[in-house]
Protein backbone atom coordinates (compact mmCIF):
# COMPACT_ATOMS: atom_id res chain seq x y z
CA UNK A 1 0.00 0.00 0.00
CA UNK A 2 0.94 3.64 -0.47
CA UNK A 3 0.76 5.46 2.86
CA UNK A 4 1.04 9.18 3.61
CA UNK A 5 1.51 11.07 6.87
CA UNK A 6 -0.41 14.39 6.67
CA UNK A 7 2.22 16.00 8.92
CA UNK A 8 4.73 15.62 6.08
CA UNK A 9 2.42 17.09 3.40
CA UNK A 10 1.63 20.70 2.62
CA UNK A 11 -2.00 21.87 2.30
CA UNK A 12 -2.04 21.47 -1.51
CA UNK A 13 -0.80 17.88 -1.31
CA UNK A 14 -3.36 17.07 1.40
CA UNK A 15 -6.14 18.59 -0.71
CA UNK A 16 -5.12 16.72 -3.85
CA UNK A 17 -5.19 13.36 -2.09
CA UNK A 18 -8.45 13.97 -0.22
CA UNK A 19 -10.42 15.63 -3.02
CA UNK A 20 -9.31 13.01 -5.55
CA UNK A 21 -10.40 10.15 -3.30
CA UNK A 22 -13.64 11.32 -1.70
CA UNK A 23 -15.64 11.31 -4.94
CA UNK A 24 -18.06 12.02 -6.42
CA UNK A 25 -19.03 15.11 -4.44
CA UNK A 26 -22.27 17.03 -5.04
CA UNK A 27 -22.00 20.70 -5.93
CA UNK A 28 -23.68 23.43 -3.91
CA UNK A 29 -24.19 26.60 -5.94
CA UNK A 30 -24.80 29.11 -3.15
CA UNK A 31 -26.44 32.51 -3.48
CA UNK A 32 -26.02 35.21 -0.85
CA UNK A 33 -26.44 38.98 -0.55
CA UNK A 34 -23.61 41.32 0.39
CA UNK A 35 -23.55 44.55 2.38
CA UNK A 36 -24.03 46.47 -0.89
CA UNK A 37 -27.18 44.39 -1.67
CA UNK A 38 -25.41 42.84 -4.69
CA UNK A 39 -26.30 39.14 -4.97
CA UNK A 40 -23.43 36.66 -5.12
CA UNK A 41 -23.24 33.09 -6.41
CA UNK A 42 -20.40 30.62 -5.85
CA UNK A 43 -20.05 26.82 -6.19
CA UNK A 44 -18.72 24.54 -3.44
CA UNK A 45 -18.03 20.82 -3.74
CA UNK A 46 -17.36 20.22 -0.05
CA UNK A 47 -21.11 19.90 0.47
CA UNK A 48 -23.62 17.43 1.87
CA UNK A 49 -26.73 16.77 3.96
CA UNK A 50 -26.43 16.93 7.76
CA UNK A 51 -29.75 15.51 8.95
CA UNK A 52 -33.45 16.20 9.51
CA UNK A 53 -35.81 17.60 12.16
CA UNK A 54 -35.11 20.19 10.95
CA UNK A 55 -33.62 19.44 7.52
CA UNK A 56 -30.02 20.64 7.55
CA UNK A 57 -27.11 20.83 5.12
CA UNK A 58 -23.51 21.93 5.21
CA UNK A 59 -20.80 23.21 2.92
CA UNK A 60 -17.20 24.13 3.67
CA UNK A 61 -15.44 27.38 2.82
CA UNK A 62 -11.69 27.07 2.41
CA UNK A 63 -10.02 30.50 2.71
CA UNK A 64 -7.59 31.49 -0.03
CA UNK A 65 -4.41 33.25 1.10
CA UNK A 66 -6.02 33.67 4.50
CA UNK A 67 -9.05 35.53 3.12
CA UNK A 68 -12.58 34.18 3.42
CA UNK A 69 -14.65 34.25 0.23
CA UNK A 70 -17.50 36.71 -0.38
CA UNK A 71 -19.98 33.93 0.42
CA UNK A 72 -18.67 33.63 3.96
CA UNK A 73 -18.57 37.38 4.56
CA UNK A 74 -22.08 37.75 3.19
CA UNK A 75 -23.50 35.00 5.40
CA UNK A 76 -21.91 36.55 8.47
CA UNK A 77 -23.67 39.83 7.62
CA UNK A 78 -26.99 38.29 6.51
CA UNK A 79 -27.32 34.73 7.88
CA UNK A 80 -29.40 33.46 4.96
CA UNK A 81 -28.50 31.70 1.71
CA UNK A 82 -29.90 29.48 -1.04
CA UNK A 83 -28.20 26.23 -2.05
CA UNK A 84 -28.81 25.01 -5.60
CA UNK A 85 -28.21 21.58 -7.09
CA UNK A 86 -26.35 21.82 -10.39
CA UNK A 87 -27.33 19.80 -13.46
CA UNK A 88 -25.85 19.66 -16.94
CA UNK A 89 -28.12 22.44 -18.22
CA UNK A 90 -26.49 25.00 -15.92
CA UNK A 91 -22.97 23.60 -15.64
CA UNK A 92 -21.39 26.30 -17.82
CA UNK A 93 -23.06 29.08 -15.83
CA UNK A 94 -21.97 27.42 -12.58
CA UNK A 95 -18.43 27.26 -13.90
CA UNK A 96 -18.48 30.99 -14.66
CA UNK A 97 -19.48 31.63 -11.04
CA UNK A 98 -16.33 29.82 -9.88
CA UNK A 99 -14.11 32.62 -11.25
CA UNK A 100 -12.53 35.10 -8.84
CA UNK A 101 -14.59 38.16 -9.68
CA UNK A 102 -13.86 41.50 -8.04
CA UNK A 103 -15.82 42.30 -4.89
CA UNK A 104 -19.19 43.84 -5.78
CA UNK A 105 -19.54 42.09 -9.15
CA UNK A 106 -22.64 39.91 -9.45
CA UNK A 107 -21.68 36.47 -10.73
CA UNK A 108 -25.39 35.84 -11.26
CA UNK A 109 -25.68 38.65 -13.81
CA UNK A 110 -22.34 37.85 -15.43
CA UNK A 111 -23.29 34.18 -15.91
CA UNK A 112 -26.77 35.08 -17.19
CA UNK A 113 -28.78 33.18 -14.58
CA UNK A 114 -32.51 33.85 -14.33
CA UNK A 115 -33.63 34.53 -10.77
CA UNK A 116 -36.81 34.52 -8.70
CA UNK A 117 -37.49 35.83 -5.20
CA UNK A 118 -37.16 33.33 -2.39
CA UNK A 119 -40.12 32.71 -0.09
CA UNK A 120 -38.50 32.85 3.35
CA UNK A 121 -35.02 34.34 2.82
CA UNK A 122 -33.62 37.39 1.04
CA UNK A 123 -31.05 35.87 -1.38
CA UNK A 124 -32.55 35.04 -4.78
CA UNK A 125 -33.16 31.62 -6.28
CA UNK A 126 -31.59 30.55 -9.58
CA UNK A 127 -34.69 29.12 -11.23
CA UNK A 128 -32.82 27.20 -13.93
CA UNK A 129 -31.34 24.88 -11.28
CA UNK A 130 -33.35 21.68 -10.72
CA UNK A 131 -33.50 22.01 -6.92
CA UNK A 132 -33.19 25.04 -4.67
CA UNK A 133 -32.97 25.00 -0.86
CA UNK A 134 -33.67 28.20 1.03
CA UNK A 135 -31.55 28.19 4.20
CA UNK A 136 -31.05 30.09 7.42
CA UNK A 137 -27.69 29.89 9.13
CA UNK A 138 -27.41 27.59 12.15
CA UNK A 139 -23.69 28.00 12.74
CA UNK A 140 -20.30 28.55 11.16
CA UNK A 141 -17.81 26.14 12.70
CA UNK A 142 -14.13 27.00 12.26
CA UNK A 143 -11.90 23.92 12.17
CA UNK A 144 -8.27 23.28 11.31
CA UNK A 145 -5.31 25.62 11.21
CA UNK A 146 -6.44 27.78 8.29
CA UNK A 147 -9.21 27.60 9.58
CA UNK A 148 -11.80 26.03 7.30
CA UNK A 149 -15.33 27.39 7.78
CA UNK A 150 -18.09 24.75 7.91
CA UNK A 151 -21.39 26.51 7.20
CA UNK A 152 -24.41 24.66 8.62
CA UNK A 153 -27.84 25.77 7.46
CA UNK A 154 -31.44 24.89 8.23
CA UNK A 155 -33.45 24.30 5.07
CA UNK A 156 -36.61 26.39 5.46
CA UNK A 157 -38.04 25.92 1.95
CA UNK A 158 -37.43 23.37 -0.80
CA UNK A 159 -38.14 24.01 -4.49
CA UNK A 160 -37.95 21.51 -7.35
CA UNK A 161 -38.37 21.74 -11.10
CA UNK A 162 -41.72 20.37 -12.23
CA UNK A 163 -41.73 16.59 -12.70
CA UNK A 164 -38.77 15.76 -10.43
CA UNK A 165 -40.75 14.92 -7.27
CA UNK A 166 -43.55 12.38 -6.84
CA UNK A 167 -45.51 14.55 -4.41
CA UNK A 168 -47.63 11.65 -3.14
CA UNK A 169 -44.54 9.74 -1.97
CA UNK A 170 -42.01 12.60 -1.59
CA UNK A 171 -39.82 10.59 -3.96
CA UNK A 172 -37.17 12.47 -5.94
CA UNK A 173 -36.37 10.94 -9.32
CA UNK A 174 -32.56 11.07 -9.44
CA UNK A 175 -32.59 10.60 -13.20
CA UNK A 176 -34.74 13.69 -13.67
CA UNK A 177 -32.79 15.66 -11.09
CA UNK A 178 -29.66 14.67 -13.06
CA UNK A 179 -27.06 16.36 -10.85
CA UNK A 180 -23.41 16.57 -11.76
CA UNK A 181 -20.62 16.02 -9.23
CA UNK A 182 -16.96 16.80 -8.77
CA UNK A 183 -14.22 14.26 -9.39
CA UNK A 184 -10.44 14.34 -9.12
CA UNK A 185 -8.31 17.18 -10.44
CA UNK A 186 -9.10 20.56 -11.88
CA UNK A 187 -12.17 20.68 -14.09
CA UNK A 188 -13.23 17.05 -13.68
CA UNK A 189 -16.95 16.27 -13.22
CA UNK A 190 -19.30 13.30 -13.48
CA UNK A 191 -22.95 12.48 -14.23
CA UNK A 192 -25.13 9.88 -12.48
CA UNK A 193 -25.84 7.96 -15.67
CA UNK A 194 -24.77 4.56 -14.28
CA UNK A 195 -26.69 3.45 -11.19
CA UNK A 196 -27.26 0.09 -9.50
CA UNK A 197 -29.27 -1.22 -6.56
CA UNK A 198 -28.18 -3.23 -3.52
CA UNK A 199 -30.85 -4.05 -0.94
CA UNK A 200 -30.00 -4.48 2.74
CA UNK A 201 -28.74 -8.02 3.40
CA UNK A 202 -31.17 -10.54 4.88
CA UNK A 203 -29.08 -12.01 7.70
CA UNK A 204 -30.88 -14.20 10.27
CA UNK A 205 -30.96 -12.50 13.66
CA UNK A 206 -29.62 -9.23 12.30
CA UNK A 207 -32.18 -6.42 11.69
CA UNK A 208 -31.83 -4.81 8.26
CA UNK A 209 -32.08 -1.25 9.53
CA UNK A 210 -30.91 1.71 7.53
CA UNK A 211 -27.91 3.67 8.71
Amino acid sequence: MSSFDPDTLDSKQQYKLMSSTIIPRPIALVTTIGADDVPNAAPFSLFNMVGVEPPMLMFSLTPRAGNIKDTGRNIELLPEFVVHIVDENVKEKMNICSADFAHGVSEIDFAGFRTAPSVKVRPPRLIECPAQFECRLIDIVKVGRRPNHIVIGEVVMLHYREGIVDEAKYYVDAGKLAPIGRLEGAGMYTRITDRFRMNKPDIPGVPATSG
